[in-house]
């Protein structure tokens, strides 16, 4: 044993928030990939993605992320189903939509909105307050009432 590194403290290491994708435009989904590589390459951990709001349900139940970057108007229903799917959800969501009109459905959860195309900035800065408020309580569960 190196007797140099028997006094020094295992170094503790930091959980990265994992996160979801659920978009069918490939350029949408490469954008954020790349903001998450680029900005958030210690907090955030991609899990993968969706393009259906089926296959997001089953994900989303079985991966467990923490944040989900949402689309609304996805082939098999909109991403407003997928919420319903979810009365009690245990994840952070951001809206990523092309469509205006759909902001007036996504205030009823309180989830942030931002309107494709979108800034860079507008993104990280909706992505910096998920984290902020994931970190402050990861536990949270958010309850929808139709």
């Amino acid at each position: 044993m190196n007797p140099e590194l028997s006094h020094q403290k295992p170094q503790k290491m930091k959980k990265k928030i994992p996160v979801w994708i659920i978009d069918d435009e490939a350029d949408a989904q490469a954008l954020i990939k790349r903001v998450l590589i680029d900005y958030y390459p210690e907090e955030l951990e991609l899990l993968g993605t969706s393009v259906n709001i089926d296959d997001a349900f089953e994900q989303i139940k079985h991966q467990k992320p923490k944040l989900v970057f949402l689309d609304i108007n996805l082939p098999r229903g909109s991403g407003i189903n997928l919420l319903q799917r979810f009365p009690f959800r245990k994840f952070e969501v951001i809206v990523v939509s092309g469509f205006p009109e759909n902001i007036d459905k996504v205030q009823k959860f309180g989830i942030p909105f931002l309107q494709k195309p979108y800034s860079i900035r507008d993104l990280r800065n909706l992505i910096d307050q998920s984290i902020e408020s994931i970190k402050k309580d990861p536990y949270k569960v958010y309850r929808y009432d139709t």
